[in-house]
C-alpha cells in the first residue's frame, strides 16, 4: 500500500501522524509525506521520504504577536471566543488553493492508496474524491472545530471542487481521534480512536536524578517563545526555584538559552522538548496546551499546568482541567503572576487528586487501539475504499 501523508505546514500539525507513519512502514507499506518545509524538514528527521512545495509558512506571523521581544498574543488581546477559535479552519481552507495542484500531481504520479492528513489540511479529502482513493483525517488532539463551522468551512471550497468535476465538497472517508473519552469535543464529528503516542524525537527518556514527589518537566514550545514567552519562561523557572525541593528540567531551544539567565538550584536547561523525552518519570508537567505535549502526558499520567497562548491550546487546557488532571491559567494576569503561578505548581505537585485523575486519563488512553492496530483499518479501507466512521 502507497501511503501519502500531507499536513498543513505547521510543524505540531503533523507530529501526531508520525506514530502511524511509522506503524505503517513496520508493516511494509511505502509512505511519502508532502507539504511545506515547516513539515517535511521534521519528517526527513524522523526518517521518512517527504517531497517539499513551497517556502516556509511561519505559523507564527498568524498569530497575533510580536514577535520575541513584544507581547504574548494572550496580553494583547486575551483569551479568545470560541467561534473565533474555531474560525482558525478557515485560514487553512484559503491555504487549500495554493498548494491543491501539487498535492493532487504528486498523488497521482505517485500512484497513491491511501492520503492520510491532519484535521486542519483540506486538500487530502479532495484529492481521494478526484483520484478514487479513501482519505484519512487524522486529529492531532482535542478539536475545537464543530459541525456547524466546519460546513461554512467547506461551503467555500464549492466552487473549486466543482472545477475538478465534483458534485460537493467531500468529506474524509476516515477520521482517526486520539483524543481519550474524557478529552474529546462533542460537537466535532466523530471519528475512530487511536492511542496517542509522546514523541520522542529518537532519543530516549531523560532521567530524573530526585526520588518521586517532585519531579517537574517544562515545555513551551518554541512557537511561544517565539511570540514573547521568555519572560514567561523566565518566570516559570524563577517560580520553580522558589518551590523548594524540586527537580525540574526545562525545555529551552538553543536560540533562546542566552536570554534566559541562569539556572536556579535544582533547575536544568535542556535543548530537548519532546514529551517522550522530557515527562516520562515526572510529577508535573507545565507546558502551553499544545497538542503534542498535552497528549503526552495524558499518555503518560502526569499532573499538568496549562498555560495556553493561542487557538484551540485554551480549548484543550479546558478540557484537560475540567477531566481533573490539570489547572489552566487562562488569563494573562494569572499567569504573570507570581503567586498565582507558585500556588498552582504547589497544589499540583500536593494534592492527589490530580495524579488519580492523570492516571485515569493514562487508562483511558491505554485503552485505546494502538497505531499498529488501525493500520489493519487502513489496510481494510484501501482494499474496499470504504468504511463506516
Amino acid at each position: 500500500m502507497r501511503v501519502l501523508i500531507i499536513s498543513s505546514p505547521v510543524d505540531t500539525h503533523f507530529l501526531p501522524m508520525l506514530p502511524l507513519a511509522e506503524a505503517l512502514l513496520d508493516a511494509g507499506h511505502d509512505v511519502l509525506v508532502t507539504g511545506q518545509p515547516d513539515v517535511t524538514g521534521p519528517a526527513r528527521d524522523a526518517g521518512l521520504r517527504a517531497v517539499t512545495y513551497g517556502d516556509h509558512f511561519h505559523y507564527e506571523d498568524l498569530l497575533g504577536g510580536r514577535g520575541p521581544g513584544g507581547p504574548r498574543p494572550i496580553e494583547t488581546a486575551g483569551r479568545p471566543p470560541a467561534q473565533k477559535i474555531q474560525a482558525a479552519a478557515q485560514l487553512f481552507r484559503n491555504h487549500t488553493g495554493y498548494v491543491l495542484p501539487d498535492y493532487l500531481d504528486l498523488a497521482r504520479a505517485w500512484e497513491a492508496d491511501l492520503v492520510v492528513s491532519d484535521h486542519m489540511d483540506f486538500t487530502a479529502p479532495i484529492v481521494g474524491e478526484v483520484l478514487g482513493i479513501p482519505s484519512v483525517q487524522h486529529r492531532w488532539g482535542v478539536n475545537p472545530t464543530g459541525e456547524h463551522m466546519l460546513k461554512l468551512t467547506l461551503m467555500w471550497l464549492g466552487p473549486m471542487c466543482e472545477r475538478l468535476g465534483l458534485n460537493s465538497v467531500p468529506r474524509p472517508t476516515l477520521i482517526l481521534d486520539p483524543a481519550p473519552p474524557a478529552l474529546r469535543s462533542a460537537e466535532a464529528p466523530e471519528g475512530r480512536p487511536v492511542r496517542p503516542v509522546p514523541h520522542t524525537g529518537g532519543t530516549t527518556p531523560r532521567p530524573f536524578a530526585a526520588p518521586p514527589g517532585r519531579r517537574v518537566a517544562v515545555t513551551l514550545g518554541g512557537h511561544t517563545l517565539d511570540l514573547g514567552g521568555l519572560p514567561l519562561l523566565r518566570r516559570v523557572v524563577d517560580a520553580l526555584g522558589r518551590t523548594g525541593g524540586v527537580e525540574a528540567v526545562v525545555s529551552v531551544p538553543d536560540r533562546f538559552r542566552a536570554d534566559l539567565g541562569t539556572e536556579p538550584e535544582g533547575v536544568t536547561f535542556v535543548a530537548d522538548s519532546a514529551p517522550g523525552v522530557l515527562f516520562p518519570g515526572s510529577d508535573l508537567a507545565i507546558h502551553h496546551g499544545g497538542a503534542v505535549p498535552l497528549l503526552g502526558a495524558a499518555a503518560l499520567g502526569v499532573p499538568q499546568l496549562v498555560l495556553p497562548q493561542v487557538g484551540d491550546e485554551f480549548v484543550a487546557g479546558d478540557k484537560v482541567a475540567g477531566a481533573g488532571a490539570a489547572l489552566s491559567l487562562d488569563a494573562a494576569e494569572e499567569q504573570n503572576s507570581d503567586a498565582r503561578l507558585g500556588d498552582s505548581i504547589g497544589r499540583l505537585l500536593a494534592e492527589p487528586e490530580f495524579r488519580t485523575a492523570a492516571a485515569g486519563l493514562k487508562a483511558q488512553i491505554d485503552a485505546l487501539p494502538g497505531p499498529a492496530e488501525v493500520v489493519g483499518l487502513l489496510q481494510e479501507l484501501a482494499s474496499r475504499q470504504e468504511v463506516s466512521a
